[in-house]
């Protein structure tokens, strides 16, 4: 393992919180656990149901005196298309907003692949569906999550594995 990925907080498995299609009583199934210098997510969508997705999310503390144009993702894929949700506080009261941001990316299996989420490229949504919101401030970031949706799944529904490498801030 690197020093960089074994120091990089956002790979800490414990840090992360399992949310599944379960919370409105579907069964798809995942976990997260650390396979070298990776963080591991990996389970299978099912539609039984209703259901058809699952994700995990974590705090994110930015920098104070930081800004950002949005996230980088590193990962090791299977094939499907993932999520990078960000979650946010509203500026003026600091509670979470009751909506969550999204932008999709493309993995290749087995290959390790880079992709730049600039915030123009996240769309808004609450439980699955798109809604009117601000931009997104870097500053007002709260959390991050990752998600596979039954759309996202390249056969709508089965096992699926990626391994995140690393997840940072794109440099403005």
């Amino acid at each position: 393992m690197t020093a960089a990925a074994a120091q990089d907080p956002l790979l800490d498995p414990s840090a992360w919180r399992i949310a599944n299609d379960t919370v409105m009583g579907g069964v798809s199934s995942s976990r997260v656990e650390r396979r070298g210098e990776a963080l591991r997510f990996s389970g299978e969508v099912r539609l039984e149901f209703n259901g058809g997705f699952a994700s995990m999310r974590r705090p994110f503390d930015p920098a104070p005196d930081g800004d950002a144009a949005g996230f980088v993702v590193h990962a090791r894929g299977d094939g499907n298309r993932y999520r990078l949700r960000v979650y946010t506080r509203d500026p003026a009261t600091g509670a979470e907003n009751w909506f969550a941001y999204y932008a999709a990316f493309d993995t290749r299996a087995g290959e390790v692949t880079r992709a730049e989420l600039r915030w123009p490229q996240f769309a808004a949504s609450f439980r699955g569906r798109q809604v009117a919101a601000p931009s997104i401030r870097f500053a007002d970031v709260a959390g991050i999550g990752v998600m596979i949706t039954k759309a996202d799944h390249r056969d709508g529904r089965g096992p699926f594995a990626i391994e995140l490498l690393r997840i940072e801030p794109l440099p403005r």
